[in-house]
């Protein structure tokens, strides 16, 4: 489909894909164009590695609560991993749970990475047991060089691109009811509510409200761009808590080709993450 749709889809890897051979092969093989990149999961790489067995474990840690040090670490040991494994460096980034700080930031830059896509606009996660929280509720809309101090505040000389994931804050007058991401989200106004351009979180028509309010906000802009995410398993039945049954499947995959087809019909292009990089540096 998304070759159908000349989409340019980035797929964010992390390491325990990395690490296995047929995943790879696999990935080395795709048809069209696409874009590859780093995701990281703290807990499954050195230093202070939690697991030596992924089977059924979760990734809960944050990134940015590591200390500077290891969490550099930890991004280098996937960099360098990505790059054995494919020959040549990734330049898009994403922390797991959207946990990307000042120090992560750094990290990127000295790595030579262009582009961070952690931050979620309107959004503030709880980590309950760091008794600390990622607050994007104030985070640029739209994409924005990072000051490294604060990831949330724009700065012309900064190095990596923040493409923020499209969220925006609709009025709940004009939405039905859909479904909110569970576990520690808080929004920022009661009159309105954060509205993911992801699937199944939202409907065709309410990513389409994205766009749309976009197009209206940022009107004077020689560009907007809409950032799509979701996970590669949704499209398979019973692999996530959204898309249990293969009806539940076909009904996501219907969602994109409607958010798609709306794409082309109002003339946007399909650029991976990097390609961002130069298009807003200028």
């Amino acid at each position: 489909m998304f070759m159908e749709f000349g989409v340019v889809p980035t797929y964010m890897i992390n390491n325990v894909v990395l690490e296995d051979d047929s995943s790879v092969d696999l990935l080395k093989q795709l048809q069209g164009n696409y874009e590859l990149g780093t995701h990281l999961h703290p807990e499954f790489i050195e230093p202070d590695k939690s697991f030596a067995i992924y089977a059924g474990k979760q990734g809960l840690a944050n990134c940015c609560f590591y200390p500077p040090a290891i969490e550099f670490e930890k991004i280098k040991n996937i960099t360098e991993l990505f790059e054995r494994r494919f020959g040549y460096k990734p330049t898009s980034f994403r922390a797991g749970r959207y946990s990307a700080g000042g120090n992560t930031i750094s990290s990127l830059a000295r790595l030579g990475y262009l582009v961070d896509t952690s931050v979620t606009p309107h959004v503030c996660w709880d980590d309950v047991s760091m008794k600390r929280a990622i607050d994007f509720r104030n985070a640029p809309e739209q994409p924005y060089l990072i000051d490294e101090k604060a990831v949330i505040r724009a700065d012309s000389n900064g190095k990596v691109l923040e493409v923020p994931i499209s969220i925006a804050l609709i009025k709940r007058k004009m939405l039905r009811e859909f479904i909110v991401a569970a576990g520690g989200l808080r929004h920022s106004l009661r009159k309105f509510k954060p509205i993911w351009m992801r699937p199944f979180y939202s409907t065709a028509e309410e990513m389409i409200m994205i766009a749309r309010q976009f197009e209206s906000i940022y009107t004077g802009r020689g560009q907007i761009a809409l950032n799509m995410m979701f996970h590669n398993v949704e499209i398979l039945p019973g692999l996530s808590p959204y898309t249990k049954t293969e009806s539940d499947c076909v009904r996501y995959i219907d969602e994109l080709r409607r958010f798609f087809s709306f794409c082309l019909d109002s003339h946007y292009s399909f650029v991976g993450l990097s390609q961002l990089y130069g298009l807003f540096k200028s």
